[in-house]
């Protein structure tokens, strides 16, 4: 609590302040994931009803429009109701980021609103960035003069929460493995996972119930899964199988070096989680990746030293490096890739 106003609210207080008509007159919405930022839209919008939205509703695209168009469509009163609900989104004057749009932000406008916002307009801010600014005084005073709910950095708790209470209030029951399959085949995507429960929910229909033979027969695998199955196999030894699941990757389509890059890519983030486990920092927000994957990181490493990962790394690297200066068959560069990792650990 800073003075009269509410900070790090929940999506419960929004929903309990719509259903009680208790509104704060600003509030402000930070966080990347599609589907998080559309429940939240979807509890404004009950606040008018359908039939005044033509009058008393307005949403503006700040990467389109001047903030002081907003603002001052936020100062008026609304047109034969109680409520008006202005939603301002994409502040991207709240971040580091530049904007190459010609359009011009008054800024003050929005510190002057703040001071003395209209008490029939409820101002909802969307901000889809996982960073502000806070150095900025303009960031710090919406943050902390508007009830502030942050989407930013949700946890496998939380995430796990939104399905169970999705499946709860539909009747339906997921098993554990099969909950933690579809986090790990979604790369723990909140919009994504509950697009995949509801194809799940109408392919359960009669029993109300997901197995993880369900979610392995419908929800597709992605490249970072298919690159967590060949690095498991390839570290674990199952050398054919990976190479077999390379191939199958090339034949489906997948470009040779973004394959490489996604490969290397994970190495990297398995010795920087191996290293800084040790020092004690191997934190999702150090390392700048989405804790989910962090945890998986930290399964497969607990298994390999660090030389085993490194040789790994160092190999694909210079495969990359061939890939990118001569015209070999990429699939051959593998299979040498892993002839000779395969003599560098019998050593």
């Amino acid at each position: 609590m800073k003075g009269d106003f509410v900070v790090n609210i929940t999506l419960a207080d929004i929903n309990n302040d719509v259903q009680t008509g208790q509104l704060k007159p600003i509030y402000f919405v930070q966080g990347q994931d599609q589907y998080l930022l559309d429940l939240v839209r979807q509890q404004f919008l009950q606040v008018i009803q359908p039939e005044d939205r033509a009058l008393n509703f307005a949403q503006f695209d700040l990467t389109e429009t001047p903030l002081g168009v907003a603002i001052d469509d936020a100062k008026s009163v609304p047109f034969f109701g109680d409520r008006r609900v202005v939603m301002i989104d994409k502040p991207y004057f709240l971040t580091g980021e530049r904007n190459k749009s010609n359009i011009e932000h008054h800024t003050q406008d929005l510190v002057d609103y703040i001071q003395q916002p209209e008490p029939q307009t409820v101002l909802v801010i969307f901000a889809p960035y996982e960073k502000l600014d806070n150095r900025k005084k303009l960031t710090k005073l919406v943050k902390e003069r508007a009830s502030y709910l942050s989407f930013v950095n949700m946890n496998e708790k939380d995430i796990n929460n939104f399905m169970t209470e999705k499946l709860k209030s539909a009747g339906y029951q997921i098993s554990r493995d099969a909950q933690q399959t579809l986090m790990r085949l979604t790369n723990s995507s909140l919009t994504q996972m509950m697009t995949e429960l509801d194809k799940l929910m109408l392919y359960t229909v009669t029993t109300k119930k997901i197995e993880t033979a369900d979610v392995n027969a419908l929800v597709s695998h992605t490249l970072t899964e298919n690159i967590f199955d060949l690095i498991d196999c390839l570290l674990k030894g199952r050398l054919t199988q990976a190479v077999n699941l390379y191939h199958e990757l090339l034949l489906n389509g997948e470009e040779p070096l973004r394959l490489h890059g996604a490969l290397i890519g994970q190495f990297r983030l398995l010795l920087q989680v191996k290293t800084s486990d040790k020092s004690g920092k191997g934190t999702a927000s150090s390392l700048k990746v989405h804790p989910y994957r962090v945890k998986l990181a930290r399964q497969i490493v607990r298994q390999f030293n660090y030389v085993r990962l490194a040789r790994a790394y160092l190999g694909l690297v210079n495969m990359e490096e061939q890939l990118k200066s001569t015209s070999r068959d990429p699939e051959l560069l593998f299979e040498l890739f892993v002839l000779k990792y395969k003599h560098e650990m019998v050593k």
